[in-house]
């Protein structure tokens, strides 16, 4: 008998680095959005530090970290900066084009939105947060027209209307470039609110402890598990993934699978 991944209990499906995990409920002892965590010199890579549970302390691990990515407050951070930097090439990017208009000189600013820093990230962005996928979806139609003027001041020029080559980078200043520095502004805040971490708060074996998480999706009854894991699987590469299971989702029916992890090798690394 499966003592550590029964079929007949429900078991708690969470997010990871767009990886979905889970884990028996008779491990989860509480869920809550991430607490203050209070960082301990020396720990290991992967033992974020400490926070505070019924009266004492307990170790915070980072499943981000423990599967070999980067934790979710680096990842969030660097975002920050990143679009701080895309904003600025945008900036340039307009002083630049008004310098060669006013001087005459041939127009080299990348007009192509899908070539420039921010474009080539932007096509690649994926979210499995709703709210923060909304939010990007909103610098489409101004970035674009921020890289056509480009086009559309170059063929003034060489129609001999600098004028009104002038006049459109005015409005373009005052227009596209303003919401779109508008948006960039806002990433901070979207970020640090819809980014969110949570604390699953675990007992096995007599230890407590608490794993970081991206998300928290649902109980559910799994349908399958397959225990141990294929031959050749990589998803166990990391060591805590011993089991693969399947559930059913709601409404369409189809089965999903979700990557089982052993308590038991987790709470190890915490004494």
């Amino acid at each position: 008998m499966n003592t550590r991944f029964p079929l007949d209990v429900e078991y708690l499906v969470f997010t990871v680095n767009q990886g979905r995990y889970g884990v028996p409920c008779f491990d989860v002892v509480s869920v809550m959005d991430m607490p203050t965590c209070t960082l301990v010199p020396h720990l290991p890579p992967d033992v974020r530090g400490v926070l505070a549970f019924r009266g004492g302390n307990i170790p915070l691990l980072d499943l981000r970290v423990c599967f070999g990515a980067r934790a979710r407050l680096v990842e969030t951070e660097e975002l920050i900066t990143t679009m701080a930097q895309r904003k600025q090439d945008h900036i340039n990017w307009l002083a630049k084009l008004k310098d060669e208009v006013q001087s005459g000189k041939p127009i080299t600013v990348q007009t192509d939105p899908h070539k420039c820093a921010f474009g080539k990230w932007y096509d690649q962005f994926q979210s499995d947060n709703i709210n923060l996928t909304s939010y990007m979806n909103r610098f489409d139609a101004p970035h674009q027209a921020i890289h056509r003027v480009g086009i559309e001041a170059g063929n003034l020029c060489q129609a001999g209307q600098d004028a009104a080559a002038r006049t459109l980078l005015q409005r373009t200043e005052a227009g596209e470039l303003a919401r779109l520095i508008e948006l960039f502004d806002g990433i901070a805040d979207q970020v640090r609110k819809y980014l969110l971490e949570y604390a699953i708060i675990l007992q096995v074996g007599g230890e407590l402890f608490a794993v970081a998480v991206d998300d928290i999706n649902f109980f559910s009854q799994l349908t399958h598990i397959e225990h141990p894991l294929p031959s050749g699987s990589s998803a166990g590469a990391s060591g805590l993934v011993q089991a693969l299971g399947r559930y059913r989702e709601e409404g369409n029916g189809a089965e999903k699978d979700v990557l089982l992890l052993d308590m038991t090798l987790i709470a190890l690394q915490t004494v």
